[in-house]
């Protein structure tokens, strides 16, 4: 390795106003000096300018008052030459000390810094929730440290956990008859305080001191138990592949950036409602064993579920995608619930598999919807009292080869094209369907139908 790239290179001590930001003594004294002269001229003509120039007159000699005047006014310039170089001289030293200050500082913080991760990596989980005292402390004083400890933290969360003791993740079971039984758990139950606490946003308006802006949280891969996000805000944050055990509220957060939860499990309740995605949201694969609300969140870019399995309830009422969204080849094992959603762009449920009851009622698609391919196991209905009750659809409507195999009714639902089903099955012989026209089922098998357009 070469000495220029081993060696680290450390500026004269001539030079060391550069690293303050500083002129050097002579170049401040020469600007400082020239500034006054120029001023005193300047002054000068003025006065002469408002008083008006004396006439051309012999001189007369000077008398001794005159001299003692001008005396004085020479011990004046010198004085205030002196001052200048005094006032020139103070700033310099005040200017040094005060780098020396927030140097001293720095070093103590990252002294600090450096005993917080320490302690963070000790044998004693007593010892090691003091290390994560100790780092939000940092944190908290010198906000530039902000973002590494939340790092940290993050770092922290995502080395592998032992899995929790059988039952934690039980409906039945209290979280809170664990945490005293496993140290371990409770540092990472602090861990996720901290980040709650300082991602907390208040009221508009409401500045909270403990809030810490501009966060990026990457939590790729982690072990979280029961995790609390509610009314937090995280420039991005990265859940790929997370394990949630207990339930996940991410109730009224914000992400102005991306957010990632592809491959993420959600091992009992995964609450979003009210929730602002801003950027890129991804739940690609994600799986969601209990119940899924995403009742009135946002989604102003992409939003992505393709191949997302939810075992349990999927609500998503009232929720606005204004960017395409994305639920290829999801699973919706038990009721899908979709009312009054506003789809703003293109939608896609092509090969979506509906074993429950699929519920549409009052969404507003604005653009092309496509579900080629979807199956509709549970009750699919587009009629005014529940489904898909008043649905709209503003661009192109595809179910061709979507398999109906409960109750499917399209009565209320506004088409402003013709909708497509071709190759559509439904189950057969069912009263109960109601298909919009043109289309109607036309017996294929004994419990099969298939959709027509009629002539």
């Amino acid at each position: 390795m070469s000495q220029d790239k081993t060696t680290p290179e450390y500026r004269p001590v001539k030079d060391a106003h550069k690293t303050l930001g500083l002129w050097s003594i002579r170049r401040a004294l020469t600007f400082a000096f020239t500034a006054a002269v120029v001023l005193l001229i300047a002054a000068w003509f003025l006065l002469l300018f408002l008083l008006g120039s004396p006439s051309h007159a012999k001189p007369k000699p000077l008398e001794t008052k005159d001299l003692l005047d001008l005396l004085k006014l020479v011990f004046a310039l010198v004085a205030g030459v002196g001052a200048l170089v005094a006032l020139v001289t103070a700033y310099r030293r005040q200017r040094v000390d005060e780098a020396a200050g927030e140097r001293a500082e720095r070093v103590q913080a990252h002294v600090e810094y450096g005993q917080g991760v320490e302690l963070l990596g000790h044998d004693r989980a007593a010892v090691r929730l003091g290390g994560l005292y100790s780092l939000e402390h940092l944190a908290q004083d010198h906000p530039y440290y902000r973002q590494t400890v939340t790092d940290f933290v993050c770092s922290y969360l995502r080395m592998p956990f032992p899995a929790l003791p059988a039952g934690h993740d039980d409906q039945s079971e209290q979280p809170d008859d664990h945490t005293a039984q496993d140290p371990e758990l409770q540092v990472r139950l602090t861990a996720q305080r901290l980040l709650k606490r300082h991602l907390t946003t208040g009221a508009p308006g409401d500045h909270r001191p403990t809030y810490w802006d501009g966060i990026h949280i990457d939590l790729t891969g982690a072990h979280l138990i029961d995790f609390d996000f509610t009314h937090c805000h995280a420039t991005s944050a990265t859940f790929t592949k997370t394990q949630f055990s207990g339930d996940a509220v991410f109730g009224g957060a914000q992400f102005s950036g991306d957010a990632g939860f592809n491959g993420a499990q959600f091992s009992r309740a995964a609450r979003f409602g009210e929730t602002r995605f801003m950027g890129a949201t991804m739940f690609g694969g994600a799986q969601f064993s209990g119940d899924a609300g995403f009742g009135g969140a946002q989604f102003s870019g992409p939003a992505r579920f393709s191949g997302a399995q939810f075992m349990g309830a999927a609500g998503f009422g009232r929720a606005q995608f204004m960017g395409p969204a994305g639920f290829s080849r999801a699973q919706f094992s038990g009721a899908a619930r979709f009312g009054e959603t506003r789809f703003m762009e293109a939608t896609m449920f092509g090969g979506a598999q509906f074993r429950g009851d699929a519920g549409f009622n009052g969404a507003q698609f604005m653009e092309a919807a496509w579900f080629s391919g979807a199956q509709f196991s549970g009750d699919a209905r587009f009629d005014r009292g529940a489904g898909f009750g008043g649905a709209q659809f503003s661009g192109d409507a595809w179910f061709d080869r979507a398999q109906f195999s409960g109750d499917a009714r399209f009565d209320g639902a506004q088409f402003e094209r013709e909708p497509n089903f071709a190759d559509a099955t439904a189950s057969h012989p069912n009263d109960n369907h109601v298909w919009p026209s043109p289309w109607l089922a036309q017996a294929v098998t004994l419990d099969t139908a298939k959709l027509i357009r009629e002539s």
